[in-house]
Parts: structure tokens; C-alpha cells; sequence
């Protein structure tokens, strides 16, 4: 079963998000998410890929509005009834439209700990910016969309093929699911949670952000994670994608454990595969047996790739865990299993979505009674 595993909500564009139980879905994403965002004063946008240091901040709702915190040490309250009355022109990637300034004190806050001056802008209760692609569909601060999914199963695939300890919440979600092989996402077209249908519109390109280590507020070295998902997720016009961008038909509530179901499904956009020959050289071996035959492999491949690579045929109809016709029985050893789905009973696993693990594992085809 596929279903919600975090939601998160980031009130101030680029500083540190929320992770909630549940949350109200509105048109332009989840209540309180990026309602707020630090501009120059001309009403451009400022966000962590240029100043990372945003990422210290911490912010907290209240009745009034929020409380922005640095290190549990300075804070400043940031009152609704406190910003502009009249709303003032504001972009974000050329996109045109106005937001309320926030009080001078909070300015004056944010401008001394960035050491420039800014302003914290307000959407309002009502925004007059929409999705370019969704005229329709109201937005607030966020890059393009109302929403963004991401598969835990593809960050986890990810994270076996990054050097760097990455987490989940430097790629700035608002659904994290839970239950799907990695990079299912792709192949669908519209999704519910619950009671709420969500249209999957676009891939979600990924910049410079996602090199922040959340940890440290530094970049990680040598461009990861964005070296990594360049082999493997790379379109032909260069665009890097990670996550899936999505916009919802109705209002409601969604909340941790409510089951996905997909509605609709399309062609997953074709990406480069381009992984570096080094990459196998660095990895770590493995002795593989199965039956009567053995071979020495690796702790990064798929056991199906391995046993292709080296003549040993095993039936297969989807390489993608749904099929099942792949199941092996462990014998010994240990696996990394890339879906929930990939480790069966009877110590049965579907070698197509596990990964060895320990130094040796041991295999025995699975015989029809």
C-alpha cells in the first residue's frame, strides 16, 4: 500500500520547515505553506540558493502570525495586523504580482541578521499571482507550484548512490509517500490521498538548493547531490529532475498513513543514463551464489542486473517489483531492499528491487510446485 509518510509545511520561503500530522489542502498548497517569503526591497526574491544562512531560521505559527527564531536564542513575532496595508509589486522568477510588507521591526531583524537590507513580504488572505501553466490555480510563494511529492523509495535510491548523507527534507516537500517502488511517480498522472485528487503536472527541477546540508547551512562538496542525479536523472534539454509538482482538485484534509491511489497513468519522461564506469570500480564486493554457480559482484547493482551480467537468465516482466516473477529465496546473507514490496514471506525477496548487502548471499531460484 502506498500511502503519506511526512508533510511538511515551510511558512517562510527557505527557512526551516514543519512537519505536521495532518494539514488542510487549499488551491494554492497546504495551509500556511509559503505564505510568507524575505524579498530586496524592490520586491525580488531571496531564497537559500544564494543565502543558504536563511536555513538557520525556524518559524513557528501562532494566532497572531508567526515567530521567526534563531537559534532558540533571538526571535521576532511577526504579526499579520502588522504588514502594509496596501500590497506592493513583488516577482519570483518573473512572475509579477503583490504582496504586503511586514513591519519595520521584523525588517529590521532579518536585514541585521543577513547583513543587507531586506523585508518580509505576506501573500495576504487572497493572492492575485496563479500557476502560469493553471490560470485558475492561485499560488503563493513557492517556486512554480502549489505542491510538491516526493518519493521516499527514489530518495532512498538516491541516497544508495550519493556519497553525501543526504535527508529527505533538503529537497523542500510537502508529501512524502511511502509504499511505492523508486520512481513510480513518474508513470502517474493523477493520485488520491484520501478524499483529495492531485493532478501531477511536472517534474520538478532541481538547483543549487538541494546541495544545502541542512546540518551545517554549507554546501556539500564536489555538487552533490545534483552530481548524482545527473547520471541517472537528466533530461535531454539538461534539466535535473527529483520530486513531482502537483496541483489539487477539491479541499480537505490529508494527514499521515491516508492511503494513495492512482487514478490515472501516463509515459514517464525518457532520462540519460549516464553513470560513471568508476562508480562500480569504488564499490564494495560481494560473493553471490546461486545454486551451484558463484560469482563475485557488488553492494550497488540490482541482483537481477548482476545475474544478467554474468549469463544467468531469470524470468521477468516489469524490472520495477510489480510483476513478482523475479522471486528468489535468500538463503543467506542480508539485502537492501529498494520498496517495502521487494522482501516477501518464506525469506522470498524480488531480485530486481534488492541490493546486497552483507559480503556473501546465497540464492535459490524459486521452483514451480
Amino acid at each position: 500500500m502506498v500511502f503519506v509518510n511526512q508533510l511538511y509545511i515551510h511558512p517562510v520561503k527557505s527557512m526551516q520547515g514543519i512537519a505536521l500530522k495532518a494539514s488542510e489542502v487549499l488551491p494554492s498548497g497546504l495551509n500556511y505553506d509559503r505564505i510568507f517569503m524575505v524579498c530586496e526591497p524592490d520586491g525580488s526574491f531571496i531564497t537559500a540558493r544564494e543565502t543558504p544562512q536563511l536555513l538557520q531560521l525556524s518559524t513557528t505559527i501562532n494566532d497572531q502570525g508567526i515567530l521567526i527564531t534563531l537559534d532558540q536564542q533571538k526571535s521576532v513575532q511577526v504579526n499579520y495586523h502588522d504588514f502594509s496595508i496596501t500590497s506592493e509589486p513583488t516577482q519570483v522568477w518573473g512572475n509579477q504580482f503583490s504582496a504586503y510588507i511586514a513591519s519595520i521591526n521584523v525588517n529590521r531583524f532579518l536585514s541585521e541578521f543577513l547583513q543587507k537590507d531586506v523585508q518580509l513580504r505576506w501573500i495576504g488572505k487572497q493572492t492575485d499571482r496563479r500557476v502560469r501553466r493553471f490560470p485558475n490555480t492561485p499560488l503563493g510563494f513557492a517556486d512554480g507550484y502549489p505542491y510538491l511529492l516526493i518519493n521516499q523509495a527514489s530518495f532512498n535510491y538516491l541516497q544508495q548512490q550519493c556519497p553525501q548523507k543526504l535527508t529527505v527534507e533538503q529537497f523542500r516537500g510537502n508529501i512524502i509517500i511511502d509504499g511505492a517502488l523508486p520512481f513510480a511517480e513518474d508513470g502517474w498522472k493523477t493520485i488520491k490521498i484520501g478524499d483529495i485528487i492531485f493532478d501531477l503536472v511536472k517534474p520538478c527541477s532541481r538547483c543549487v538548493m538541494t546541495r544545502v546540508n541542512l546540518a551545517t547551512h554549507n554546501y556539500f562538496a564536489d555538487n552533490e547531490p545534483l552530481k548524482t542525479l545527473r547520471y541517472f536523472r537528466q533530461d535531454e534539454q539538461g534539466e535535473i529532475d527529483f520530486g513531482i509538482n502537483m496541483i489539487a482538485r477539491n479541499t480537505g484534509t490529508i494527514a499521515i498513513n491516508d492511503r494513495l491511489e492512482v487514478l490515472e497513468r501516463k509515459t514517464a519522461k525518457n532520462y540519460i543514463k549516464s553513470f560513471p564506469k568508476q562508480d562500480l570500480n569504488q564499490a564494495q564486493p560481494c560473493n553471490i551464489t546461486i545454486e551451484s554457480t558463484s560469482f563475485v559482484g557488488n553492494n550497488q547493482q540490482p541482483i537481477l542486473e548482476q545475474l544478467e551480467q554474468h549469463g544467468i537468465a531469470l524470468p521477468y516482466s516489469c524490472r520495477t517489483g510489480v510483476c513478482g516473477r523475479c522471486q528468489m529465496i535468500l538463503i543467506e546473507g542480508d539485502v537492501m531492499p529498494m520498496t517495502q514490496s521487494a522482501l516477501r514471506r518464506n525469506d522470498r525477496i524480488l531480485a530486481c528491487s534488492c541490493i546486497p548487502k552483507s559480503a556473501h548471499i546465497k540464492l535459490q531460484f524459486v521452483r514451480k510446485s
